[in-house]
């Protein structure tokens, strides 16, 4: 989905700023969502915010033969979860309680360490949890795991289980520091460095590190926290699949796990581009230089670059048909859930659809 979505949205972020003062309507975003909200995706929920006016809509099921979905529900974050991990390290960082260049292996559990070094080089830092490039097998990709997750759909997994599925049928990348893939492991491992550095429960840690301070009352851990404002779930798909009584274990580990609504995600990625998550400007231009072993895809710390110059967006995807995005500067940021794993393309066209139409004010639903 990644690759896809990429190549889709870079046509968005080449969007002319050129065009005619056109005052971006709702009855185009809502087309938008009507567009989207068709088999295979039973519902979409779409925030979208900028100086040409904001939108919030939702059309479509809460599930499969169920109610109508509001804007207001609750989903599943995924991968998008991996944009807070990196905001914790690097907030962990500004305070001095780690530096990105440290090597990860002095955060470990000994044992881990010495299973991790058998395959891996001794000299993999913390930055390259964050951006890729430690050449950790990626265990969320590998079809075995894929499958025993859907055949043991209420197992509980823990963080040493999925570094250890990794490290059992995988083989690095590629050295350390030395090319780019991305890998959910990675991100076990730096929960891992949170939890050690800041003596909490990775779901406490996010809280104290971030949803606090910023007020996302509907935002947390999925099976290891309670919201502050309980808000309903909708469902995620994946094909005909629903998984909302899947054990969330498998995804719950750094990587992804995050149960939120789209004004949260909304409210978290303008602070986060607005100076309000961070105390010293530099980590953010920290966060936002892309590794140069990432190529086109221009992944940062936690997020990726899509575009150059003005129109140049800011994202993060997550597996459930989840987008967060934020363009410093157009100052549009846009949240869309369509939670289905197999969205045949329609989140992508959706996400670029109504970027365009959110920047320039030129609605193409119609057309």
């Amino acid at each position: 989905m990644r690759r896809v979505l990429s190549t889709l949205l870079a046509v968005a972020c080449m969007a002319t700023l050129t065009a005619g003062p056109v005052q971006a309507a709702e009855t185009g975003f809502d087309c938008l969502l009507a567009q989207a909200a068709k088999p295979p995706v039973p519902g979409v929920i779409l925030q979208v915010r900028g100086p040409r006016g904001d939108y919030t809509g939702a059309t479509g099921k809460f599930a499969l033969n169920g109610r109508d979905l509001r804007p207001t529900d609750a989903f599943r974050a995924a991968s998008v979860s991996k944009t807070f991990t990196a905001v914790a390290v690097l907030k962990l960082a500004e305070r001095g309680k780690l530096r990105l260049d440290q090597r990860v292996q002095q955060y470990l559990d000994p044992k881990l360490v010495t299973r991790l070094t058998r395959s891996y080089s001794p000299k993999i830092t913390i930055r390259q949890l964050l951006d890729h490039t430690a050449g950790l097998y990626d265990y969320a990709t590998d079809p075995d795991w894929q499958a025993a997750v859907g055949s043991h759909a209420r197992r509980t997994w823990t963080a040493g289980q999925l570094v250890g599925w990794a490290l059992d049928h995988g083989k690095p990348y590629f050295p350390a520091g030395k090319g780019y893939h991305y890998s959910d492991t990675g991100y076990v491992l730096a929960a891992k460095v949170i939890e050690k550095v800041t003596g909490q429960r990775l779901a406490q840690a996010y809280r104290t590190l971030i949803l606090d301070p910023l007020k996302l009352e509907h935002t947390y851990l999925e099976g290891q926290d309670r919201p502050r404002v309980a808000k309903p779930v909708a469902h995620a798909y994946r094909g005909t699949v629903d998984t909302r009584g899947w054990n969330p274990s498998f995804d719950t580990h750094g990587g992804g796990g995050l149960v939120t609504t789209a004004g949260d995600l909304t409210a978290f990625v303008r602070a986060l581009f607005e100076g309000k998550v961070f105390t010293k400007p530099g980590t953010l231009r920290t966060m936002l230089t892309p590794t140069p072993q990432s190529g086109e895809e221009a992944y940062g710390l936690g997020i990726q670059r899509l575009g150059s110059g003005k129109t140049a967006l800011w994202y993060h995807p997550g597996f459930w048909g989840t987008i967060m995005g934020y363009s410093p500067g157009t100052k549009v940021s846009l949240v869309t859930t369509v939670n289905q794993a197999d969205d045949q393309g329609l989140l992508s066209a959706l996400v670029q659809k109504a970027y365009t139409l959110a920047v320039t004010g030129t609605d193409s639903c119609r057309r």
